[in-house]
């Protein structure tokens, strides 16, 4: 409260308030006392909070790297998985191949196989009827790539009453000139290995022998001369000769 006195004579209106120090004081440290209890409850509240949440983010960690794990160790299972199969579809794509291979192996025979029925079907002419065995094609093809390779086919036939086996042996010589002269070559000296190098035969009805020779150098080749050796005794020999150029042009 204060204690207002006028005093009329100065003209003037005075207020006089008293003094009191000691209530101020106490109301100051009311109010720091208030003030640093507050700040001290937020700080409280705030390291609780703190701690919950720091808990709350370890176990969020915790199981995420759960997780991680679990997604690496199924990225290694699919990729163990893709490299099965990559190596399953290789085995797959190689099986497949050499099955088309052997398919195509066994049409080119089959085609072979009908070629030559057809062709002994055709074995009707008088001659062709008479018992023994007989020289019934021979073939001299070029060999693209190579002008000293050429590839032969040879048909033997035989006609018998019994059905029997012929077996023996072709002599295949081939007759040329050389620089210093003339020459014979045998079959075992110009074969390159894809046939027989020394043509042996076992039939009942036909068979076909095939291969390929290679010409040496500086040889100009005249004739091809075969003698059809049977082995036993019971069926007569065969001899024919076939001109070189004839062969080749498919002529007579």
């Amino acid at each position: 409260m204060s204690d207002q006195r006028q005093y009329p004579s100065l003209g003037a209106e005075f207020r006089v308030r008293r003094h009191r120090p000691v209530r101020n004081a106490i109301l100051t440290a009311v109010i720091i006392a208030l003030v640093g209890i507050g700040g001290w409850s937020l700080y409280s509240k705030g390291v609780l909070d703190g701690g919950y949440h720091g808990r709350a983010a370890k176990a969020t960690e915790s199981h995420l790297r759960l997780q991680l794990d679990e997604l690496r160790a199924r990225v290694a299972e699919l990729a163990e998985d893709n490299t099965l199969l990559k190596r399953s579809h290789h085995i797959d794509n190689e099986a497949i191949g050499r099955l088309r291979d052997a398919l195509g192996e066994r049409e080119e025979r089959i085609a072979e196989l009908e070629e030559e029925l057809a062709f002994y079907r055709n074995l009707v002419s008088p001659s062709e009827m008479q018992p023994g065995i007989r020289i019934r094609r021979l073939i001299l093809a070029t060999v693209p790539g190579d002008t000293r390779v050429y590839r032969y086919e040879l048909v033997l036939t035989q006609l018998n009453s019994d059905d029997t086996y012929v077996e023996g042996r072709v002599d295949f010589l081939i007759e040329g000139n050389r620089p210093d002269g003339r020459r014979t070559l045998k079959l075992d000296e110009v074969a390159t290995g894809d046939g027989d190098a020394d043509p042996a035969f076992r039939f009942r009805y036909f068979q076909t022998l095939r291969g390929r020779i290679r010409l040496p150098e500086s040889f100009d080749p005249i004739r091809i001369r075969l003698r059809v050796e049977p082995s036993g005794g019971r069926v007569d020999p065969v001899e024919e000769n076939y001109p070189w150029n004839a062969l080749l042009t498919g002529g007579p």
